[in-house]
């Protein structure tokens, strides 16, 4: 199911799942286990319902409050439980697949775990990749195979990618900024920021990074550098 940009419902009312390393962005999968009592119940009542959750970052100095309310980003991602088994002593296994950002308005208490009416938030600049070729699509997968083809196992994560179904810019670099080991804080910020068209760029310039990154670390080894010290 995919987010209808157009669709007149942008508020709505969706549960949240806050978690303290997790940044989840629309069109991918994240797997999740389920086991705290007030997180059971808000997957029975998503499945129950339209089997949406809503993912968001706790903000640091979270430990304090983790089993209350700590404080939590204002952006965050809502995703649709595409699968999900439900263990004998309760807990789930769920598979989240990623919709679309959202704002976060206000909370709505009620319920054992947290729930929220947010806006969905519209992609600015985005481009539909079906019809021609693009520049900017075609330079971003050109560097993206330039650094997979230097890393171990660079091959099976562009099968996993599967970027040939993505059909508008918004997938394509959301999908690939998702696969790289960022800090929270910086998947963060990428989420946040609704221009697609900058959300390219910055991508790209992390494909640039890591390729200049992997190229100075086979250097070294080809060349036997020690740093350490003696």
């Amino acid at each position: 199911m995919k987010p209808d940009q157009n669709s007149s419902e942008k508020k709505i009312v969706i549960p949240l799942f806050p978690l303290p390393t997790t940044v989840f962005y629309p069109n991918t999968d994240l797997p999740l286990h389920i086991f705290e009592p007030r997180y059971r119940s808000m997957v029975a009542d998503a499945l129950d319902g339209k089997r949406n959750i809503g993912m968001v970052l706790l903000k640091p100095g979270w430990e304090k409050d983790y089993h209350g309310t700590p404080d939590i980003q204002a952006i965050g991602c809502v995703g649709k439980i595409e699968n999900h088994a439900q263990l004998p002593d309760g807990k789930y296994n769920i598979l989240l697949s990623g919709l679309q950002r959202f704002q976060i308005l206000h909370e709505i208490e009620g319920k054992l775990y947290r729930q929220a009416q947010v806006e969905l938030l519209v992609e600015i600049n985005d481009r539909d990749l079906t019809n021609g070729s693009f520049p900017i699509k075609d330079q971003i997968i050109k560097n993206l195979k330039q650094y997979l083809k230097n890393i171990p196992d660079g091959e099976k994560i562009e099968q996993a990618l599967d970027l040939k179904t993505c059909d508008t810019l918004s997938q394509l670099v959301d999908r690939i900024a998702y696969h790289f080991d960022l800090p929270p804080s910086k998947m963060q910020e990428f989420l946040e920021e609704q221009n697609v068209e900058k959300r390219a760029d910055t991508l790209q310039s992390l494909i640039e990074l890591k390729i200049r990154l992997t190229k100075f670390s086979h250097k070294i080894k080809d060349e036997g550098i020690d740093f350490s010290m003696n």
